[in-house]
């Protein structure tokens, strides 16, 4: 059942987010597989150069069904590069840019409709920072971010102009930031240890939409959790409180946020909190003056866990999110009606192989980083793999498709 709150102090958004109305939940094709990553003694892995790998990476989708992800590991000679891979969403694709031989990608990336991508290097011997590979030329560069240097960088995201905003880590303390093509870049914010008169104490992992807006969890209390919230701010300094938790609002419903959110093109915002009334874990939404209930944990129910990774929303109000149900781990899609389970631990999908099924050997996670969802409705995971019914051999782990229903022929891509 769909759980609506109005709390006018705490929800003061701008007109422009107004509440939409959302389109209905999709049904889903069987996800396809674009690449596969495994250990060499096994095989070759599909789509990837032998012997490459990942761990713990998040992988992209665009609004035409591009997919991109970072490599951490592709054999060069006797050492290795970082790379970027880059398809069309039909299960083909390669890696099309490699980083310097030794250094560092980040863990995820972000591409927008133009094809351009945009992550970070370090370990570089002098180029550390923002890159943008742009598939249209396929080459790949720095981002320059003058008159903002930071120690490192996180955390970088691409809007529809082109603009990349990003955390800029200093020693002392952390700030958001933004830069256009050809323009110098700006400070959105900085916590108390850059500016003294700051009124954040701490600011999370941030995200990044069309409208040049961050938006983040912060910290207002010295121990920098008592008391939250999620503002957005914009490049010329000012902020608006989208949601609080209890600490900062005594009419919040919310205990605590988790560290991390999900923030559509055009900025609606979804994040997994703690609800204070049952101290049970939400999915929520907000837009307007409406804070919706995606998903709550229910030890009787369908969602008995929500996982500790950010969800993913779209501009239809479409929610993505990792949780175990009776199961086992799973991927949800939620509109605030309805969830459906997307892909799950034991499911059964085509390979290169052969049948496979999402699993594991051991206990591990099934599987790795956030799953994203594009303004379709498609959604992009990464899942390990076995053969059907042989838990014990392993396929490696592969990043997945799942179309929408009605965007999909021959979705497993290995039948004529």
């Amino acid at each position: 059942m769909t759980r609506t709150t109005r709390y006018a102090s705490t929800l003061a958004i701008a007109a422009a987010l107004a509440a939409p109305a959302y389109a209905q939940l999709p049904s889903y094709a069987p996800p396809q597989l674009q690449a596969r990553t495994n250990l060499l003694v096994n095989d070759n892995g599909y789509n990837l150069p032998p012997g490459s790998s990942f761990n713990s990476i998040s992988a992209d989708i665009d609004d035409s069904g591009r997919v991109s992800f970072p490599v951490q590991v592709v054999p060069n000679g006797a050492s290795s590069s970082p790379g970027v891979w880059f398809g069309p969403g039909d299960g083909s694709g390669s890696v099309v840019f490699y980083g310097p031989v030794d250094s560092l990608i980040s863990s995820s990336l972000r591409i927008n409709n133009d094809g351009l991508a945009v992550f970070t290097l370090s370990e570089t011997a002098g180029q550390d920072g923002i890159w943008r590979y742009d598939h249209g030329t396929q080459q790949a560069a720095r981002v320059g971010t003058s008159p903002v240097f930071p120690n490192s960088y996180g955390t970088p995201g691409i809007n529809a102009a082109a603009q990349v905003g990003f955390q800029a880590n200093f020693a002392g303390g952390r700030a958001y930031a933004s830069v256009a093509p050809a323009a110098a870049a700006l400070i959105h914010v900085a916590d108390r240890g850059i500016d003294p008169g700051s009124s954040y104490t701490y600011l999370y992992t941030p995200a990044f939409d069309d409208t040049r807006g961050i938006v983040a969890k912060v910290a207002t209390s010295a121990d920098l959790t008592s008391a939250t919230e999620i503002r957005r701010f914009a490049s010329d300094g000012s902020s608006a409180r989208l949601a609080a938790n209890r600490g900062t609002d005594a009419l919040s419903p919310i205990r605590q946020f988790d560290n991390s959110l999900a923030l559509s093109d055009h900025g609606r915002v979804a994040f997994i909190a703690t609800r204070d009334a049952d101290s049970r874990r939400v999915v929520y939404r907000v837009d307007g003056a409406t804070l919706t209930e995606i998903a709550a944990v229910d030890p009787a129910g369908t969602i008995r866990e929500l996982e500790f990774f950010a969800p993913s929303i779209n501009d239809a109000g479409l929610v993505a999110f990792r949780a175990r149900d009776a199961n086992g781990q799973a991927i949800y899609v939620g509109d605030g009606s309805t969830l459906a389970r997307v892909a799950g631990k034991g499911d059964r999908l085509a390979t290169d192989q052969g049948l496979g099924q999402i699993g594991q050997h051991n206990a591990d996670s099934v599987f790795s980083g956030a799953p994203m969802l594009n303004n379709r409705g498609d959604l992009v995971f990464i899942a390990a793999l076995h053969p059907d019914g042989q838990s014990q051999v392993e396929w490696g782990t592969g990043v997945f498709v799942a179309k929408v229903a009605a965007d999909a022929i021959f979705a497993d891509g290995f039948e004529p």
